[in-house]
């Protein structure tokens, strides 16, 4: 299983280092029984919202407004 975290890029190297060390050592404590429980109920979850209806059609970068304006929702025009 692969796990994907996103990290603001403004953060100091030593943080991210040391919110990933806890990480790792969380996983790590888990017994082989914990680690399925949990990927079952994070598959179970994924399932119920991949199952929910589109009520917007538009792209996210359209709803954010990233269409609008080239440099991003925050960029100057």
């Amino acid at each position: 299983m692969q796990i994907t975290i996103n990290i603001p890029d403004n953060l100091p190297t030593a943080i991210v280092q040391q919110q990933v060390s806890e990480f790792e050592k969380k996983l790590n404590c888990l017994t082989p029984d914990a680690k399925e429980q949990k990927q079952q109920a994070m598959m179970q979850l994924l399932k119920k919202c991949a199952s929910l209806p589109t009520l917007d059609e538009r792209t996210p970068d359209d709803i954010l407004g990233y269409a609008e304006n080239p440099m991003g929702l925050w960029g100057e025009r």
